[in-house]
């Protein structure tokens, strides 16, 4: 017999909740409001109806229900918890969701879950581990099952003396089942493009080994992948419209409370397959699929930082055509750079480091389409090859794929490997080792060694966790001048795009540009201390810290010593040490922070200035690094936008990493005057210290995002 449901009562006021002791919730109930001073607060009721989220966003509407209670027929309890699996099919395809964009979601299984439940959770967990045979058997004896329950009601549609008064009831039920069978459908739809998408790696590398090509076609796969996608999104519209039927008031409310659930949710999952299905057609231009596509990859040395990562010293022309590498060959920057005679004349930003941009300097802005559209133009400009897409990688990357390599022959040079490739490579080419004519032909020996060492199936599964890993910290940033392609980009994080801020969000970003010509950036250690303080009016001023210091010392020489003594090199000269770390930390620093931001005070000489591509206002400095040294600058500003704390605020922070960068420490702090008070605060790691302050400390290896809800 279904259970009443109580109606929820008042609380309990004037409950002390003290904000310093370890044990106490930063949570308040809807509807009240704190007051005390600034650290225990009193909870008192009052009128507030509605409070944003930490993200801006309404918060969810929850549904009291009272009335009388439903009482199905004594035998169908059972049966309704059977039927009422279909409605969590959208969890088990959501697992296989989350599985196409890099995630990984885990949900334990009641022991009272029904056999079409737990099919479908088997199966949403198999696809996630690339187990698609196991996902589509599981699939088909969850389609069964459904089946199955809904044969059975044949009994309940005829037997109408007794079901006569629950007939809604009962076509709530047969949608329901019919609903879960159409998931199912498209469960087994999806798994099956999954497994084809699966094949393309494999295929690819097998394409590029020489006698090692399988036969099958790359793009081909790709249009069953998305053959078996359009099926899918076709059963779950019938799954969205069948379930739109459902008169959920006519089921006991636990049930009720999952047919909401679904019904709030299946519009989103199944735009999610729309689009996924809308960046197939890229996919396939990249991989030449009816016209050959061209790709320039920027060898980029994060050891001399850049905004987009690092200095462009070497780049690749790679020919792609029908998912095969028909043309793949290393080029030095500055013979294109050299060959060309004009002026091109540099961007605002850029106007104290060059009056004549070149090739190798076009990566100025943080933005990458906005620097990958300006280095596609410079490549014309100065008679090289018109190109399809660029990609930016990052050397510091290569590191992470001579680990799954293992040492790479380079001719008679000998071996690079993790430890040593950076030094090595680094050394020949600035020590000009193999001749001043041509000082990077070593790349030109390396670069086709290491791609059949890592062009090998045993490599696959970690190559792509390594390369997902690499978008993550954006050492790998691509941009196409196709519109698809470019939306692709941005749909999975690659294209590098600098976030465009709301009008009442904080941004920060600490872009670092290395003017010195050394490789020193490696041996730089940075720090970011970002404290905002909220006024009674609303009014936010930020303070930014960035503390750097140069840790190169003698013990990295005798290493590199010992390191180059086993190729046969004795000696090292001051100037080449230099130029490989020692020397002068040279760079521009560019804070960008919300535009419209105003400077209130700077250590040192600060100017402000305003990117017309960006849209953000950025404090331009410099600063210098001896070996050994460490230097800070403190930066002061007010923000463009009052935060309006009636009834309540959220403070928002979106915090950028710069590409290249091996991950500054970020600490973030939040204060506010006396009658002003925190009621939340994201993330929830973040501690609040003896005088009242928010914070948070964490290492800059990912964009990170901050908020915090306010009131007076």
């Amino acid at each position: 017999m279904a259970k009443k449901i109580e109606d929820i009562k008042a609380v309990v006021i004037n409950k002390k909740i003290d904000l310093r002791s370890k044990g106490s919730s930063k949570r308040r109930v809807k509807g009240e409001k704190l007051i005390a001073d600034k650290n225990v607060f009193y909870k008192e009721q009052n009128s507030i109806s509605e409070m944003k989220d930490l993200i801006g966003e309404k918060p969810r509407k929850y549904l009291y229900i009272k009335g009388s209670k439903i009482t199905p027929p004594k035998h169908l309890g059972s049966l309704l918890r059977i039927f009422a699996a279909g409605l969590v099919i959208v969890i088990g395809l959501n697992l296989i969701s989350a599985y196409y964009k890099g995630k990984t979601l885990e949900r334990n299984i009641s022991e009272s879950a029904t056999e079409g439940y737990s099919f479908l959770v088997d199966a949403g967990k198999n696809a996630t581990k690339i187990q698609f045979n196991e996902a589509t058997t599981s699939f088909d004896k969850a389609l069964k099952s459904f089946s199955d329950a809904q044969d059975g009601l044949w009994f309940i549609k005829t037997d109408k003396s007794f079901y006569s008064k629950n007939t809604g009831l009962v076509n709530s039920i047969d949608s329901l089942l019919q609903g879960g069978k159409y998931f199912a459908l498209a469960g087994e739809y999806f798994t099956e493009a999954l497994e084809e998408f699966n094949k393309l790696p494999l295929y690819f590398v097998s394409k590029n080994i020489p006698g090692k090509d399988t036969g099958f076609s790359i793009t081909d796969t790709l249009k069953i992948g998305l053959e078996k996608t359009d099926n899918a999104i076709e059963k779950v519209k019938l799954a969205a419209s069948t379930i739109a039927t459902v008169e959920s008031g006519n089921l006991p409310a636990d049930i009720k409370a999952k047919v909401d659930f679904l019904k709030q949710n299946i519009q989103s999952f199944s735009e999610t397959l729309n689009e996924t299905s809308k960046h197939f057609p890229a996919i396939l231009k990249l991989m030449g699929d009816k016209t050959m596509h061209r790709y320039l990859i920027l060898l980029q040395n994060n050891d001399e930082i850049r905004p987009t990562g690092g200095f462009i010293g070497s780049y690749i022309l790679m020919d792609v055509y029908g998912g095969y590498i028909s043309n793949m060959a290393v080029h030095d920057v500055y013979d294109l750079d050299g060959s060309y005679g004009g002026i091109i004349e540099p961007p605002a930003i850029m106007s104290d480091f060059t009056k004549n941009l070149r090739l190798r300097d076009a990566n100025y802005s943080p933005d990458f389409p906005t620097s990958a559209a300006k280095i596609k133009w410079m490549m014309e400009k100065e008679n090289g090859p018109g190109v399809d897409t660029i990609v930016a990688v990052n050397q510091s990357l290569l590191k992470d794929f001579l680990e799954i390599t293992g040492p790479v022959q380079v001719g008679g040079f000998g071996k690079l490997n993790a430890d040593n490739y950076s030094l090595l490579l680094s050394y020949v080419i600035e020590g000009k080792i193999w001749g001043a004519e041509d000082p990077k032909h070593i790349l030109k020996i390396f670069v086709p060694a290491f791609k059949d060492a890592i062009l090998k199936e045993e490599n696959i599964g970690k190559i792509t966790s390594k390369f997902y890993l690499a978008i993550q910290q954006k050492d790998i940033l691509m941009w196409s001048k196709d519109s698809e392609i470019e939306a692709l980009f941005d749909a999975t994080g690659t294209s590098g795009r600098v976030h465009a801020s709301a009008d009442d969000e904080d941004y920060l970003s600490v872009i670092n540009f290395s003017r010195g010509g050394t490789k020193s950036d490696k041996f730089i250690d940075e720090s970011i201390t970002h404290n905002t303080f909220i006024e009674n009016s609303g009014n936010i001023t930020d303070e930014v810290t960035i503390t750097r210091t140069h840790t190169f010392t003698d013990k990295v020489y005798l290493e590199w010593k010992s390191t180059l003594s086993k190729y046969g090199i004795k000696e090292m000269p001051d100037w080449l040490i230099d130029i490989l770390g020692r020397g002068l930390n040279k760079s521009t620093m560019r804070v960008y922070v919300p535009a419209g931001s105003t400077l209130v005070n700077a250590t040192g000489a600060v100017e402000t200035k305003f990117d017309e591509d960006l849209k953000k206002t950025l404090f331009y400095t410099t600063m210098s690094l001896k070996a050994g040294e460490t230097k800070s600058i403190t930066i002061k500003y007010r923000l463009p936008f009052v935060l309006n704390l009636s009834p309540v605020g959220t403070y928002k922070l979106i915090v950028e990493k710069q590409p290249g960068s091996k991950g500054s420490l970020l600490t973030k702090t939040i204060s506010s005057n006396s009658n002003v008070y925190n009621l939340a605060t994201y993330p929830e790691s973040s501690r609040i210290d003896a005088d009242g302050n928010i914070i948070y400390a964490t290492n800059l290896l990912y964009d990170k995002y901050f908020s915090s809800v306010w009131s007076k």
